[in-house]
């Protein structure tokens, strides 16, 4: 049994020291998320989006819309426009948003005009902390994308494992089991209030 509690306490202790530097980053970019106004004026990004090029393009949509990622893909290409995206159709218009942790670009493509019409965001360290929150890999190709969702997917589980195992030493240390029964009721009555009232 001391040797499960040892186990127990270095996986604990090295999971949170793993854990570190993303719970760092979703803290940090959950601040920015919650007073963006505030961190707006800080940097004076005015206007947030700003024009870099247009120019007249032939696109076809294909019919089926299942091959509008791919379409996509190869107009982005073709213009120099390299990294994950998501593409969006609304009536007139195709809404393309490259995603980059530093120079995100937002594309439009209007049918009516034929325009391909690029904008870049002025870089802002809060703006890539948001980013950094944001940001999707699987289906996005290439290995870095796919590398960026394995480590979140990893983040994820580590955090399961670091709340298990810190569950495990507090039931293990009886002195201290009131005050984490005062904790973990507060906490679930905070989410229910919070879930039922918003």
């Amino acid at each position: 049994m001391q040797n499960w509690n040892l186990l127990f306490r270095r996986t604990h202790l090295y999971l949170g020291l793993l854990l570190i530097p993303w719970m760092l980053v979703y803290a940090l970019s959950t601040v920015v998320f919650n007073h963006r106004e505030f961190f707006r004026v800080v940097h004076q990004t005015d206007p947030l989006w700003r024009p870099l090029w247009e120019k007249e393009v032939t696109f076809q949509v294909p019919s089926d819309p299942s091959g509008l990622r791919a379409a996509v893909k190869s107009l982005l290409d073709e213009n120099g426009l390299k990294g994950a995206f998501f593409a969006r159709r609304q009536g007139e218009r195709l809404n393309i948003n490259v995603q980059n942790f530093w120079h995100p670009r937002r594309v439009t493509y209007d049918f009516t005009t034929k325009k391909l019409r690029v904008e870049g965001r002025p870089f802002a360290g809060t703006e890539v902390l948001t980013r950094l929150h944001e940001r999707t890999g699987y289906g996005q190709g290439g290995p870095l994308n796919n590398l960026w969702a394995f480590f979140v997917d990893l983040f994820s589980v580590a955090t399961l494992a670091w709340i298990a195992t810190g569950l495990y030493l507090w039931w293990k240390l009886s002195a201290t089991r009131t005050w984490g029964w005062l904790a973990i009721g507060g906490g679930v009555a905070t989410i229910l209030t919070l879930v039922t009232t918003l």
